[in-house]
């Protein structure tokens, strides 16, 4: 049976796609740009995961309710190991944290194993980026969330691409 590379995320808006892919057009020249399909905040990186741990923690995530929340992207990073440039938020949002804490356990409880990384909401900008830039954020990024995704990665020839295999709704408590 064939593994699947997994990770749980949160997928950009139209607005959002236009105001990252305008912030990406500033620094094109520092490396190689993010295709606005392929933008989005990782939520969890599930790494190679079989079918069956697909299918249960797509069970054990489908009766979660939380508020929704919004995050904004405010400040620029970059992940000097993998010569990555992001931007993210300088204060992440209680309810993001809540939320990463518990699908990271249910994640867990699915038999995924590596997820001790410390959470770094970012969106991907640039890759292959050479140097960092040091400049303020002109205008942050509202980025309103209201559901989250199971996201498979999949490598093909002219690079990675996406596929949702399921939607979770963030819900008011009734």
């Amino acid at each position: 049976m064939k593994n699947r590379r997994m990770f749980l995320g949160f997928w950009p808006n139209e607005e959002q796609i236009d105001q990252l892919c305008a912030i990406q057009s500033a620094y094109v020249q520092m490396g190689r740009e993010v295709p606005p399909e392929n933008l989005h905040i990782t939520l969890l990186f599930l790494g190679s995961v079989s079918n069956q741990v697909v299918d249960t923690l797509r069970h054990s995530l489908s009766d979660l309710r939380m508020q929704p929340f919004s995050v904004q992207l405010d400040r620029f990073g970059y992940f000097d190991k993998t010569k990555t440039f992001w931007i993210g938020p300088t204060h992440v949002p209680r309810q993001m944290s809540d939320l990463f804490k518990h699908v990271r356990l249910q994640a867990q409880r699915c038999d995924v194993r590596h997820l001790t990384k410390k959470y770094t909401p970012h969106a991907t900008l640039l890759r292959q980026c050479e140097r960092l830039s040091t400049e303020p954020i002109k205008r942050a990024i509202e980025w309103p969330i209201d559901e989250f995704h199971l996201i498979e990665s999949r490598m093909e020839p002219e690079g990675a691409h996406y596929f949702t295999v399921d939607t979770f709704a963030l819900m008011k408590h009734s």
